[in-house]
């Protein structure tokens, strides 16, 4: 039995696809990062201009304990994405010191803003439990709103 090992079909060829190695370019403020959809102004490469849309990242003022709360969970939201983001350039370029930097700093950045909520409203992850209330002496895990209590619901999706 022979193993055919090319495509013997007589379609041409329409595009090769090329995609180059990224380099290390100085990283946005997380606000435009998360606005932007990318941590890297190299890689925010528009495919066309959409009308200038509001950021809903802004910095409003926080009237309300409601508008406070919100305002924490977005810095948390930008320095997770940032976070996200950088780890897909790391797993590219794990010896990149820039990158290995900045990110142990956003990852100080997200355990305290995660500490500090949890101090002030309820803990958004297990180990919120610990960094912020270490005093306690319960588990607090459900102080929290549930997603399904009206005040619990998802505040950025407004």
């Amino acid at each position: 039995m022979k193993t055919q090992t090319n495509c013997q079909c007589s379609a041409e060829t329409l595009a090769m696809a090329s995609v180059p190695m990224q380099e290390w370019c100085e990283p946005y403020d997380l606000a435009t990062a998360i606005y932007s959809g990318t941590l890297f102004p190299c890689l925010n490469m528009n495919f066309f201009d959409a009308e200038d849309i509001p950021c809903p990242f802004c910095n409003k003022p926080a009237l309300t304990k409601a508008a406070e709360q919100e305002k924490a969970l977005i810095e948390i939201c930008k320095v997770g994405f940032a976070i996200n983001d950088l780890t897909l350039y790391l797993d590219t370029h794990p010896d990149c010191q820039n990158g290995i930097n900045l990110m142990k700093d956003l990852l100080q950045q997200r355990l305290d803003a995660l500490a500090e909520f949890a101090k002030k409203y309820y803990p958004l992850t297990q180990l919120s439990i610990v960094t912020g209330t270490p005093e306690a002496k319960d588990y607090e895990w459900d102080e929290g709103p549930l997603p399904w209590d009206p005040f619990g619901e998802c505040i950025l999706a407004k």
